[in-house]
C-alpha cells in the first residue's frame, strides 16, 4: 500500500484558494442551519455526507457525490512528520473490478512539525485546513486520476475530486 504522494498542482492551488475563501468568517457553533429537509428533497440545498474520525478527533462533511462512493483507512503515520492520517479512497462499483484509490488524505501534524514543513518552500505536502491545540490538520489531494481515462471508475474519481475543489461549498473539516 502506497501513501498518497503530495503534488503541487493547479488542483492543489485551486483547493487552497477555495478553502481559504470558506475559512473566512467562521460561523458560531450555536447557529442552527437554515436548510430544511424539504430544501434538500427539492434539490435547492446540498446534503453533505458526514464522516467522523474518533481516532483523529475530527469530522469531515463531504459533498453529496461522495455518499456511498468512498472508503477510508485511518492509522498512525510518520510521513513528513505527521502523526496520524485518514486516507479517503474512491470506492468503485465492485463490477468494475478495480481497487479503491486515494482521492485525498487528511494528515495531522504537531504545530512544530508543520512549521518546519511550511518553512520549506521546495516541499508541498498539502493545505493547512484547521488547528486544534497543538494539532494541525492538513489536506492533500491526488495529483492525477489513477484510473484509465474514459472508464466509469475514472469518471467517478473525477466527480469526487472536483466536488471537493470546485463546488461552491467544498468539504468541511471540523476538529472535535
Amino acid at each position: 500500500m502506497r501513501a498518497a504522494r503530495p503534488v503541487a498542482s493547479p488542483l492543489l492551488c485551486s483547493l487552497a484558494f477555495a478553502i481559504a475563501l470558506t475559512a473566512c468568517g467562521e460561523r458560531p457553533a450555536a447557529k442552527k442551519s437554515d436548510v430544511t429537509v424539504a430544501d434538500v428533497i427539492a434539490g435547492v440545498a446540498q446534503s453533505f455526507d458526514h464522516f467522523e474520525s474518533p481516532e483523529g478527533k475530527f469530522a469531515v462533511d463531504f459533498p453529496p457525490v461522495w455518499k456511498n462512493n468512498y472508503t477510508h483507512l485511518a492509522h498512525a503515520d510518520t510521513a513528513y512528520g505527521s502523526h496520524f492520517i485518514v486516507d479517503f479512497r474512491c470506492k468503485p462499483d465492485p463490477k468494475w473490478n478495480v481497487d479503491p484509490r486515494t482521492v485525498l488524505v487528511v494528515r495531522i501534524f504537531t504545530r512544530d512539525a508543520w512549521d518546519k514543513i511550511a518553512a520549506n518552500k521546495n516541499q508541498s505536502v498539502g493545505v493547512k485546513l484547521k488547528e486544534r491545540g497543538d494539532d494541525v490538520f492538513v489536506l492533500s489531494i491526488a495529483g492525477s486520476n489513477p484510473y484509465r481515462a474514459g472508464t466509469p471508475p475514472a469518471a467517478l474519481f473525477e466527480q469526487m475530486m472536483f466536488a471537493v475543489i470546485r463546488d461552491s461549498i467544498p468539504l468541511r473539516v471540523t476538529p472535535r
